[in-house]
């Protein structure tokens, strides 16, 4: 199991090229990734994306790539003088109206859109940088997805100690299901006894509408289904053959939720009612924690 957040970075230096490399992921429905930084091109991005394929498949990916190369010869400096003279010529006037109290530094002027622009190549490094690079990479990924698979280890504790609790609470309402429906029973023909006393009555009567009134009350079916739910839940969370744990995780949960829902409509017993309440909660938890999950 993988977790949808991690981060990794590095920082190196080789012998004409220093690089700093960094992933975060955040959770997300589907895989988006968003890149940024000066060693950002469409050869690091393929190299990125080619790590990518069957490693990663939801979360939103922030990857920064910072390359600075120590050879003048690779710089591109380029400076609009013409733009930045005009510039200068807009200003002059105000600063004579204005006086010294109007003071735009150079750092200022540098900001301004195309007045400034310093950049290099990615794709004019030599083999050996750009095999140098790739490995760098490759090992801030490895450390990424490490990262990721530690996190997911640490869900997946968590999210098996609230399957645990639920299977215990199930047994509980499971082993109390049986008191429930004589106790239905039971109410039900003291009911009619009770408006029907001065009648003459039928006991096979009396008793099959007390059986039909405890059947539909009967919640064994929804405990079924709810502790199907949960032994699912607990295999697909160690199935380590299932890329996408999550989404069908989160689909459980909601089937789990809606049979807590039903046998709460049901019964009036309240030990049932305090179980219910105990599985509502772990479900929760769990819902929460497979949001994290790929």
């Amino acid at each position: 199991m993988k977790s949808m957040t991690g981060f990794a970075q590095g920082r190196f230096n080789f012998k004409d090229v220093s690089l700093f490399i960094s992933f975060k992921s955040y959770n997300n429905r589907y895989l988006e990734t968003n890149f940024r930084g000066s060693g950002i091109s469409a050869a690091s991005e393929k190299i990125i994306k080619e790590m990518f394929k069957g490693k990663l498949h939801r979360g939103k990916i922030e990857i920064v790539l910072d390359l600075f190369q120590r050879d003048p010869r690779q710089w591109d400096i380029k400076l609009n003088t013409d733009l930045l003279e005009e510039i200068m010529d807009k200003i002059a006037p105000l600063q004579k109206k204005y006086g010294p109290g109007l003071n735009l530094s150079l750092d200022s002027l540098f900001k301004l859109p195309m007045v400034f622009h310093l950049d290099h190549d990615p794709e004019r490094l030599s083999p050996k940088d750009q095999l140098n690079i790739k490995k760098a990479i490759a090992k801030v990924f490895a450390a990424f997805l490490e990262n990721r698979r530690q996190e997911g280890q640490c869900i997946l504790k968590d999210l098996l100690d609230s399957i645990a609790a639920i299977e215990n609470h199930s047994k509980s309402i499971h082993a109390r299901e049986k008191d429930f429906e004589k106790e239905v029973f039971r109410n039900y023909r003291e009911k009619i006894e009770k408006y029907v006393k001065d009648l003459p009555i039928d006991e096979k009567r009396i008793a099959q509408e007390a059986a039909i009134s405890a059947d539909k009350t009967s919640i064994a079916e929804e405990i079924n289904r709810l502790r199907t739910h949960t032994q699912t839940l607990k295999r697909l969370l160690q199935d380590k053959s299932i890329a996408t744990q999550g989404r069908e995780a989160d689909f459980l949960t909601q089937e789990m939720q809606r049979e807590t829902h039903t046998i709460a409509a049901k019964t009036s017993c309240l030990d049932i009612h305090k179980q219910i309440l105990l599985i509502r909660r772990e479900i929760e938890k769990i819902r929460q924690q497979v949001q994290n999950i790929e």
